[in-house]
């Protein structure tokens, strides 16, 4: 390591060393990782909307959503499966633990159980993602006869669409970012000195 580097650029070359590997390992393992999602999403759709929602189930590392809506032309209510990748959702753990690996502060087993907190937090900010994605299917990218049938309508569309918006683009990168900071304060400080007082 170049010992030009200022304590910033050390730490910042650490998080892209270990970046690739993490994330090789958080694919490879994707089927693994999916299981925890899928049981929380199936947790809270059919139990959000009863009506609209039966069941998550999955399928290699995609999720099927099992919606309960009448499909067009059918007579009773049809299986209308709904298919999201929720990996696009849940890069933020490896993010998270390329920077507490990356972190000289603190032992190891301080640092595991930053890692299990993180990890609950990112699966629901995970979870969340998906929900909100398979409600959005439903009630935009569908047609109206579809659409119509969902129990949600006026300023509840604009809650569906802005929680679709937070879950895909803002929680899964500042999730991570905004947990490693609340974990290493101190550190940060002494990366950052002027920060000191305002964190």
């Amino acid at each position: 390591m170049p010992a030009s580097l200022s304590p910033v650029g050390r730490f910042f070359l650490h998080v892209l060393l270990w970046l690739p590997l993490l994330f090789g390992i958080w694919y490879y393992m994707a089927i693994v990782v999916t299981w925890p999602v899928t049981w929380l999403t199936d947790l809270l759709l059919p139990r959000l909307l009863p009506e609209t929602f039966a069941a998550v189930e999955q399928s290699g590392y995609h999720l099927d959503i099992i919606s309960l809506v009448t499909l067009p032309g059918e007579a009773a209510q049809g299986e209308l499966l709904i298919r999201i990748n929720p990996l696009m959702y849940g890069y933020g753990v490896p993010l998270f633990t390329a920077l507490l690996f990356a972190t000289p502060e603190g032992d190891e087993g301080e640092k595991w159980s930053r890692w299990l907190i993180a990890l609950a937090i990112l699966l629901l900010v995970q979870a969340f993602g998906v929900s909100m994605e398979a409600i959005k299917v439903l009630l935009f990218d569908t047609g109206p006869e579809i659409s119509s049938q969902v129990a949600i309508s006026g300023w509840s569309l604009e809650a569906v669409a802005l929680g679709y918006q937070l879950g895909y683009l803002i929680l899964p990168p500042v999730a991570p970012i905004a947990l490693w900071v609340g974990f290493h304060r101190r550190y940060l400080e002494q990366l950052a000195p002027g920060l000191s007082g305002r964190l």
